[in-house]
């Protein structure tokens, strides 16, 4: 069941994981990018955290405080589409104090779906998208949270080894990124280990 205290709780681990993996981030997205990824995903928990104590009951209000917490803080391409994946959970979870199985999958799908029409991206371009995707496929038959996104993001990573990126910068690389790890999809298997 997901409420107040267990969202504050996440929020906490995923910022001790942004500061654990900042340079790693960093450093895969250098590799494509701009290598801001680390600093982005930083700057926005560190937001999140500083706002924490406005966090209250109704967990749609608390998505909006973190989406806002992005605009603020992240100017990135990648902080653009973590600031409306939040802002459209916020409008599907408003006036719930509590998030049961289903809740958390269509936190899931909202993410994901916000992040094909904002990004342009599709499933199979190799992105963060692939990786949400399988999360949602593994969340229908399994309640063990913690289990699902290791498994998952870990699943996604190694499925497109050998694959290129085929959307965002990345492409200017073409088979260059056969060989790397999209950023986003690593970043969410490393967060993942905090759970």
């Amino acid at each position: 069941m997901l409420n107040k205290e267990v969202l504050i709780n996440i929020f906490q681990k995923l910022y001790e994981g942004a500061k654990n993996f900042y340079d790693e981030f960093n450093l895969a997205d250098g590799k494509i990018g701009d290598g801001d990824l680390g600093i982005t995903i930083l700057n926005g928990l560190e937001e999140i955290n500083n706002n924490i104590n406005k966090f209250n009951d109704d967990i749609g209000s608390n998505f909006m405080i973190c989406s806002q917490a992005f605009v603020k803080k992240s100017g990135s391409s990648f902080g653009t589409l973590v600031a409306f994946s939040f802002m459209n959970i916020s409008k599907n979870l408003k006036g719930k104090n509590e998030c049961n199985h289903e809740d958390i999958v269509i936190i899931f799908e909202t993410a994901l779906k916000t992040i094909q029409e904002r990004g342009k991206t599709k499933l199979g371009d190799k992105t963060i998208a692939d990786t949400l995707d399988l999360i949602i496929k593994k969340l229908k038959d399994n309640f063990n949270y913690s289990e699902v996104f290791k498994s998952a993001t870990k699943q996604a990573l190694e499925d497109f080894k050998g694959k290129k990126i085929l959307i965002g910068r990345a492409r200017m690389f073409e088979d260059k990124t056969k060989d790397l790890d999209d950023p986003g999809m690593l970043a969410l298997n490393k967060l993942s280990q905090m759970f």
